[in-house]
């Protein structure tokens, strides 16, 4: 296999026999000096194809363990479904477990309503849902309650593609709610980054929450009032977010909702996020 390009001291992109490429993930791949060809297969731990490299930054922000245990979960969700998977998956539930790992130090905790109907449809996200989060606290040492099965479960959902124009209304969405951003921040947002990535990401669970009837709510009354405060221009722009979804889609975000879009337009809003 080929080294072509560091990320960091212990993940590189390469090339194998192939010709394909990938990412891959061991102790000290990435330390030589690049090209070079790795010999020693035995030093990759990890390996994954197709990952779209405005997420190859994840791998300097997320601990080698969560990517260790999403690529577990993956694994598991790929042995018991037909549809063929994002190839992203890894990096954005890696992503996804962080994030509810650090509302956990936080407590900020989310409660998302049981819907049955969800859990009908989709019985088979929802049972490794349940086994996911029993194995995220049991190797991170938290207790992330059952509420976050729902989010997993949409998390897999998500990956999975199943319905096109479903995909093209969400994408419009999307467009229209970057617009809002960038028009009340006067910015241009990069699109190609992995904190707009992640944005995307949210939004398109908000949205699929919401056309499930799935909206979410917690006890964080007092969280959401400090955020509101901390950053007021910023809950300016997600109230402007609110009523463009309420006008176009007939959809009210709730507290929790507006919490979660302030935590994100933040991210947005940094400095390497603006083209």
């Amino acid at each position: 296999m080929r080294v072509i390009k560091k990320l960091n001291n212990n993940a590189a992109i390469c090339v194998d026999d192939n010709g394909n490429q990938l990412i891959a993930i061991g102790n000290g791949i990435g330390f030589p000096k690049t090209p070079y060809v790795l010999k020693d297969m035995s030093r990759v731990r990890k390996t994954f194809y197709g990952v779209n490299a405005k997420y190859y930054g994840l791998l300097n922000e997320i601990p080698d363990e969560i990517f260790t245990i999403s690529a577990i979960i993956v694994d598991r969700l790929k042995r018991k479904i037909t549809h063929e998977l994002n190839p992203n998956i890894v990096f954005t539930l890696a992503d996804h477990i962080k994030f509810a790992y650090d509302r956990y130090q936080k407590g900020l905790l989310v409660q998302a309503p049981y819907s049955y109907d969800f859990r009908q449809q989709f019985e088979t996200e929802m049972e490794i849902g349940d086994w996911a989060i029993r194995y995220i606290n049991d190797k991170l040492h938290i207790h992330l309650d059952d509420q976050e099965v729902v989010s997993i479960a949409l998390h897999f959902v998500n990956s999975q593609n199943f319905n096109k124009n479903e995909s093209i209304n969400e994408s419009t969405v999307l467009e229209r709610v970057t617009e809002i951003i960038e028009k009340e921040f006067d910015i241009q947002i990069h699109k190609n980054g992995f904190n707009y990535s992640r944005f995307a990401s949210h939004m398109q669970f908000l949205l699929r929450r919401q056309k499930d009837r799935m909206a979410i709510s917690s006890e964080n009354q007092s969280m959401f009032i400090s955020i509101c405060q901390q950053y007021p221009e910023t809950y300016e722009c997600v109230k402007q977010i609110d009523e463009f979804l309420r006008k176009n889609m007939g959809w009210e975000l709730t507290e929790e909702e507006q919490l979660y879009l302030i935590l994100h337009i933040n991210r947005l809003r940094s400095r390497e996020n603006i083209e």
